[in-house]
């Protein structure tokens, strides 16, 4: 029984590692890879092979719908890219709908804070640069920029982990 244990933490890290990748890329080049979403819906189906405990797949393939559904919304009106539609997605798949809710609220308490902070950055940046008449010398990363887009993936990964203690198949084994 000992070895399901470690099994179990090695997925739940795994997922974590994912998703902490997952914002990286976000950041870093503002995309994120198909491979990171495939790779969480892989880990999931391992995840399921081998848990102690039965999983409601209706649940949580509800999970999946649901944040397809609202992230292919948010990504028709222009608020969401299409990485952050796979990878909200992927998340939705593991919290499942019961603690979908607790997701939603994840995501936004982190996008906002985020957004909030890299905005602020911007603003000090962009005025220090000002101040010391280097703004067309130093080159920022595009993240850095002002006016640029939210990497809103790590929102999602911050949502998701937030939320993965309180997750019955990934939580209760921690």
């Amino acid at each position: 029984m000992m070895d399901i244990f470690l099994a179990i933490k090695v997925i739940f890290w795994g997922y974590v590692a994912l998703l902490v990748g997952a914002a990286l890329f976000d950041v870093w080049k503002f995309i994120i890879p198909n491979w990171l979403s495939l790779a969480l819906l892989g880990l999931f189906a391992v995840a399921a092979a081998i848990l102690p405990v039965p999983l409601d797949w209706l649940a949580h393939l509800g999970g999946l719908a649901v944040m397809l559904a609202a992230a292919l919304l948010l990504y028709v009106f222009g608020f969401m890219g299409g990485g952050d539609l796979k990878l909200a997605a992927a998340v939705g798949l593991w919290v499942g709908i019961g603690s979908l809710p607790q997701l939603i609220v994840g995501v936004a308490l982190a996008g906002g804070a985020f957004t909030l902070a890299l905005i602020v950055l911007r603003r000090l940046l962009t005025g220090a640069l000002v101040a010391q008449g280097a703004s067309e010398q130093v080159s920022l990363p595009r993240v850095l920029l002002p006016g640029e887009q939210i990497p809103y993936g790590v929102a999602i990964a911050a949502g998701g982990i937030w939320v993965a203690r309180d997750l019955p198949h990934l939580g209760m084994f921690l």
